[in-house]
Order: C-alpha cells, then sequence, then structure tokens
C-alpha cells in the first residue's frame, strides 16, 4: 500500500514538472514577436485594421502566467489618422491552479489607452471598422455555433473571478466636422477588484471632461457593482459620485451625489433610491424610477430641495449676489415635486416652489423630450416685489440722460445703442406654453390682484396672449407678440386700461404727485429692428387715452387764462368793461394752484419717439379746453397748442364766445407752474376783435350806424365816412328844401 501511494506521488510529481517543463520551453524557447505578421493580418482582414505594434510582445512566467504587449497601435486600413493605440497590457492566470487543471486569472491591465473618434456627413470612423466584405455561410454558421456554444468547449474551468482589472491612464476623443462638436475625455482611470459575475464586487473610475465650449469636469465614481449578464440585471448600490464642474459658472462647482442604481434592461427601465444632490450650498433628496429606456421614457419619483440662500448659491458660483431692498429677500428657496406625466415628458406635477413668504404651486416641465417643448401651469399667491427691486440710489447717473431744450421733437436718440437686445438665435428654436396668476402683488406701493399671464413660443414667435388684472381700483389686459422667426425680429402689442387711478402711477413715473383722476387707455404699438436705435425709429402706434375726475397738481390753467386777458384787456384803454358782470373789469383769480378736470380725451399717434397729440377734449371745472401738440418720450419735452374757454366770458356782448389761445412747452421735469402761458398774439387778436366788437355795438347804439371793418380803426372810419353822408344829405336836404320854397315864393 505504501509503495503505491509512492508510486501515485511520484507520478503526480512527474506530471507537475513535466507540465513546469513545458511552460518553461513554451515561455523561454517560443518567441510571441515571431506571430506579429499573423496577428497584423488577421486584424486586416476581420477588423479592417492596420495593425502596427512596435512594442515587444513578451512571456511572463511566475508567479503567474501571462503575456503582455507594448506600443500598438490601430489605423483604419489605408488611413494615416490613428484611430486607437495602447501603451502595454498584459493579462495573466495563476500557475498553480493552471497546473490543477484550473483557470484563475490573474489580472489585466491595460495602460495608455487611446481612441479616436471622428465623425461627418459620411458618417463616424468606428462605422468602418469590421469585415468588409460578406462573409461566407459556412462561416457565418460556424460563428453562430460558437456564440451558442456549439460542440466545441474547454476542459478547463471558465473563470468566474477576476482579481484586478486596470485601465489607466485612457484618452477618448469624439469630433463632429459637421456641427463643430470637440469632446476630449483624459486622466481615465478604471479599477475593479475581484471581479465577479456571481458576487458584487467594488469598482472605482476616474476621468476629466472636456469640450468646444470650455467645459471642464473632474469626476470620480465609487460603487459596488452586481451584475446578472443572463437576465440584463445591473445595480450599483451605494454608489458615491463626485465632480468639480468648471466652464458652466465663474467659479468651478464641487457635485456630490450618493445613490443606489438598478437598472434591468430586460424590463427597459431604471429606479434611483436613496438619492442626494450636493451642489453650490443647495442639498436635493429623492427617488426616481424610470421606464422605456430604449423608447418612450416615463419617468415617475419625488424630489426635496432643501431652502436655501440664493446669493449664498451664486458667491458660491463666482456670480455678483443679486442686491435688493429687502434684507430677507431670497434667503429662503425651496422646492418640493412630484415627477409623473405621459411618456416622452418629464412633468413636476404637483410642484410647489417657496421664494420667502411666497408660495408657487402648480406644474411645470418638459411635455417633450425630444422637442424640448416647456410648459408650466403656475399660481403664486403673493408677492411683494418691493423688497425684490434694487435699492434706491439718489445718485444722478441713475436718471434718464435727457437732451437740451433745442433738442425738440428728433433729440434723444444719441443715447440709444445700436447693440443687439434680443437674442434671436436663443428664442428661434423655443417652444413654450405657459400659465401663471398670482393673487396679491405689491410694488411701488401700489396693489394688484387677480393676474392672470399666459405666454406661448413657437416657430420664432412669442406670444404674450393674457395679461389682465385689477390694480388701483380698475383694470388692465394686454397682449403682444414677438416674432423673430424672419431676418428683423418684429414687436407688437395691444393695451386697455379702464378707470384706474393716475395718481400713484404718475408718482411712480415722474416722482412727484403730479395728478390724480380716473386713467383709462386704449392703445397699440409696433416696431421692428435688434437695437434700441431701431426699435425706436420704426416704433408706430395709436393710443386712446381718458381722464375723469381729474386734477393737475401745480398747473392752473384758469389763472393762467385770466392772467393771460387782464394784461390783455388791461393795456388797451377803455375796454375794462368789455368783462361780463365784473365792473373793474378784471377777472379775479382762483386760490388753486391745481386745474380740476370734469373730463378729458384725446387721441395720440406715436411715430419714432414722438407722441403726437392729434385731438384734445376737455371739461374743466372752470372752462373748457381744446387742442394738439407733441410729446418727445425719450427727452421728455413737449409743444402744445391749447384752446380754452373761460365761463365768466360765455355770452360776453362783445367778446361772445371766444376761444383763448395757451402755449404749453417745456420739459417734465420742470415745474408745472411754468408749463404753460397765453398765447400774447392771439390774445391780443381777441382783445382787438372784442374791442371792434364794442366800437360797432356803441356806434349802433348811440348813433343808430352799422359801421363795418376788422380793426377799431376801420370801423370808426367807416362810422365817420357814414356819418359826413348822412350829414350831407342832410344839409342837401335842407338846401333843397328852402330853394324850393323860394322858387315857389318867386312865382306866386
Amino acid at each position: 500500500m505504501g509503495r503505491a501511494i509512492k508510486i501515485i506521488v511520484i507520478v503526480i510529481l512527474a506530471i507537475v514538472v513535466l507540465l513546469a517543463a513545458a511552460i518553461f520551453v513554451v515561455t523561454q524557447v517560443i518567441d510571441p514577436n515571431d506571430f506579429k505578421p499573423q496577428i497584423e493580418e488577421q486584424a486586416r482582414q476581420n477588423a479592417n485594421l492596420d495593425l502596427s505594434i512596435p512594442g515587444d510582445l513578451s512571456w511572463q512566467f511566475w508567479p503567474s502566467l501571462g503575456v503582455s504587449l507594448g506600443r500598438t497601435e490601430a489605423r483604419i486600413a489605408d488611413e494615416e489618422e490613428l484611430f486607437a493605440a495602447l501603451d502595454n497590457a498584459s493579462v495573466s492566470v495563476a500557475v498553480w491552479p493552471l497546473l490543477l487543471g484550473k483557470v484563475e486569472m490573474d489580472g489585466v491591465l491595460v495602460d495608455g489607452l487611446e481612441v479616436n473618434l471622428r465623425e461627418d456627413q459620411q458618417g463616424g470612423n468606428w462605422e468602418r471598422i469590421g469585415p468588409q466584405n460578406d462573409a461566407s455561410p459556412d462561416q457565418t454558421e460556424g460563428d453562430e455555433q460558437t456564440a451558442e456554444g456549439g460542440e466545441e468547449g474547454s476542459t478547463l474551468d471558465i473563470p468566474l473571478t477576476i482579481p484586478s482589472v486596470d485601465i489607466t491612464n485612457g484618452r477618448i476623443s469624439y469630433r463632429n466636422a459637421t456641427d463643430g462638436t470637440d469632446i476630449r475625455v483624459e486622466h481615465f482611470n478604471f479599477n475593479a477588484r475581484d471581479v465577479s459575475l456571481d458576487q458584487p464586487f467594488p469598482l472605482e473610475m476616474s476621468l476629466r471632461y472636456q469640450d468646444q465650449s470650455d467645459m471642464r469636469v473632474d469626476l470620480n465614481l465609487k460603487t459596488t457593482l452586481a451584475a446578472n449578464l443572463d437576465a440584463n440585471h445591473f445595480v450599483l448600490n451605494p454608489m458615491v459620485l463626485d465632480a468639480n464642474i468648471a466652464g458652466a459658472t465663474t467659479q468651478p462647482v464641487d457635485v456630490h451625489l450618493e445613490q443606489a442604481l438598478e437598472v434591468n434592461l430586460e424590463e427597459d427601465s431604471a429606479n434611483l433610491t436613496g438619492l442626494v444632490l450636493q451642489a453650490a450650498g443647495t442639498r436635493t433628496t429623492g427617488e426616481a424610477r424610470i421606464t422605456g429606456l430604449t423608447g418612450d421614457l416615463v419617468v415617475a419619483g419625488k424630489l426635496d430641495t432643501e431652502p436655501f440662500n440664493l446669493n449664498t448659491v451664486l458667491k458660491t458660483l463666482g456670480e455678483p449676489a443679486i442686491e435688493t431692498r429687502g434684507d430677507s429677500a431670497l434667503n429662503k428657496v425651496a422646492m418640493s415635486a412630484t415627477l409623473s406625466g405621459p411618456a416622452n415628458s418629464v412633468i413636476a406635477k404637483p410642484l410647489t416652489i417657496t421664494l420667502d413668504d411666497s408660495t408657487i404651486n402648480g406644474s411645470a416641465g418638459l411635455q417633450n423630450l425630444e422637442t424640448g417643448k416647456i410648459v408650466f401651469d403656475l399660481s403664486m399667491d403673493k408677492i411683494l416685489l418691493d423688497q425684490y427691486l434694487p435699492p434706491e440710489s439718489s445718485s444722478s447717473e441713475d436718471k434718464p440722460a435727457t437732451t437740451g431744450g433745442d433738442a425738440g421733437k428728433s433729440g434723444g436718440t444719441a443715447n440709444l445703442t445700436e447693440a443687439e437686445l434680443i437674442p434671436v438665435e436663443t428664442l428661434r428654436p423655443l417652444l413654450l406654453d405657459g400659465k401663471l396668476r398670482i393673487g396679491h402683488l405689491t410694488f411701488e406701493q401700489i396693489e394688484a390682484s387677480d393676474l392672470s399671464f399666459a405666454v406661448s413660443a413657437a416657430n420664432g414667435v412669442l406670444k404674450l396672449t393674457q395679461a389682465s388684472g385689477k390694480t388701483l381700483n380698475g383694470d388692465f389686459s394686454a397682449s403682444g407678440t414677438l416674432d423673430v422667426a424672419g431676418k428683423t425680429p418684429r414687436i407688437s402689442a395691444r393695451t386697455k386700461v379702464n378707470r384706474m387711478q393716475i395718481q400713484p402711477i404718475a408718482k411712480m413715473a415722474m416722482k412727484d404727485d403730479l395728478a390724480t383722476g380716473l386713467f383709462s387707455m386704449d392703445g397699440s404699438f409696433n416696431a421692428s429692428g435688434n437695437s434700441q436705435k431701431a426699435l425706436v425709429e420704426s416704433a408706430k402706434g395709436n393710443l386712446n387715452l381718458g381722464l375723469a375726475d381729474g386734477t393737475v397738481r401745480g398747473l392752473n390753467l384758469y389763472n393762467t387764462l385770466v392772467g393771460g386777458i387782464n394784461d390783455t384787456l388791461g393795456g388797451l384803454k377803455g375796454l375794462t368793461a368789455l368783462i361780463p358782470d365784473q365792473q373793474s373789469g378784471k377777472l379775479p383769480s382762483v386760490l388753486s394752484e391745481d386745474t380740476k378736470i370734469i373730463d378729458l380725451t384725446s387721441k395720440t399717434r406715436l411715430d419714432k419717439q414722438v407722441a403726437y397729440l392729434e385731438s384734445l377734449e376737455a371739461t374743466l371745472e372752470k372752462g373748457s379746453l381744446s387742442g394738439n401738440g407733441w410729446f418727445n418720450v425719450l427727452t421728455q419735452q413737449f409743444d402744445m397748442h391749447i384752446g380754452m374757454k373761460s365761463p365768466e366770458l360765455d355770452g360776453g356782448k362783445y367778446l361772445g364766445d371766444a376761444t383763448w389761445p395757451l402755449r404749453c412747452q417745456g420739459s417734465l421735469e420742470s415745474s408745472p407752474a411754468k408749463w404753460c402761458g397765453p398765447d400774447r398774439d392771439g390774445f391780443r387778436k381777441i382783445a382787438q376783435q372784442a374791442a371792434t366788437n364794442a366800437a360797432k355795438g356803441k356806434l349802433k347804439d348811440k348813433l343808430g350806424i352799422d359801421a363795418e371793418g376788422d380793426t377799431t380803426e376801420e370801423v370808426l372810419k367807416n362810422a365817420a365816412g357814414q356819418k359826413a353822408r348822412e350829414e350831407i344829405e342832410k344839409q342837401r336836404d335842407k338846401l333843397n328844401e328852402k330853394l324850393g320854397d323860394k322858387l315857389k315864393g318867386l312865382f306866386n
């Protein structure tokens, strides 16, 4: 028995020695570099690659049996540009298990891998890899049998675990000549330990991504992978990803992601659980399930972003803080969203956004992932816009530049720029359909409620289909269109205001309590161009304005009229009694410094930067007026001719129903008291006409003469002539009578 055991041991040792000797002979006697021509030939025939192996092929004998490959380069057949290369690679198996008839991988190493992908109108260069001739039926059938397992097999056990797989210093580039895409992946490193198809194994990966827009991402991934190739089921749990993103913002941003990811290719789905995303001072948690990975994508899940300070986030991104009037503005921003929606969309519904003391509810997202159409339907409970406005400044630099008094109707355009104003290329592909409602809004102490807005965008046309609300005891509505489909952008708008208190608007626009009353407006506007200068120079529009129960502060048109009348009539002797019911011949001024307007209507035409007041009709507390003129919206200069009637003068015997001309001109920045004054030439003509009428009246009353003439002098001259002719006729009649009497006496 002992002899038998001894013989068996000797036989085993002999086999081991023989195998070791065989391995030694193979590794030391056979030079693998002799096979380079055959390897290169196979690469040319089967992969359409020109393979060059300038580095050495070498054997490794102990403690692992393996082969290593030096510098190797591959080019697509008949092309000079390098397609792929590696500096060195090796694969090895453990020797002792091999001697016992088992294959245990010891490790796989690939260093300096380089891949260059190129694409143009003819397609990608990788599409030219592989056999370029149709394979024979026999070859195809043989390949299929081999792929299916066939009858061929190995007597050695297939390795189930690989202790290490390392890819170091990899480089991948992709360039697209048609759209300018230029992507580079550098410093690619991959490390996996105890790689198995039966048990989870840890892996790490790092790389640097760069593209043509100077975007750079340094990424590090650590995870444990469980893979079931037969079921196409993969689980990465835990999965930790850290990235540093530069180029998207002024300062690089650190991003930290934790999650568990499960991908089931058989079910075409993926699950994300335990999601934690931290970036730029924000923290978002949630989970999601995605189905239809290769077809119509469906996303369901929930995301919650914890409250954060927006200015702190901006500081982290290297962006300037948003300066606001309110110290607490933008201090609390948060979001909660439930992801849902039909296939091929990502919709947050319900969606809740918190902005300090305001809450926004509704839905928003991408209605179509292929077209990128944005949709939203949101409602905000309230917002105090005042605290989000820029801080107030008393600096004169904040005031709009105006041109001097000689600018007239054409001034102000020198301050306009010709720089591009509308981002046409960004807006043209925009697809949008959204609604926003605001329950209560406060702006510059003006309160508004029941605000509704609706916008849409398609085919390069952006529309404000609705903008309406209630404010200042009135209501408003507006609509507009921005058309960027053509070469030149075009803007059109329509606005309607119904009986709105004008006082707060005047104070906000002019920083002065200039006017009160109920303001109404109905107007349309259009312009074309892509700069301030072009839009102003092409502006056209029509505006109907109304003001009821109003007051213009600091401007008393009646006192202006009274002063002009008193000065004019007082300078003409003998005419002081022309003013009805005023024995002194002067109209008294009123104590008020304002003009009370009972009702006012006007029609205005906008042409370039000038609003032409084509008609103005107003009923005042003391009188009425009509007029026309122009207003430069850039320089705030104006010039108006106004005709005013006074109730104290109506029915006057000589003044009659006179319309007294006033001239209002200057700038809105000046004092209203200096705006208007009498048109002295016009006043003088009315006074002269009154004097003429008075002369006619007195001549008629006292002398019974209906004198004619356009001036007093003409009337008096005409009256004197008539009187002289009457006297001559009387004297002639008397002379004729006396002469007749004498003749009668003579003949009798």
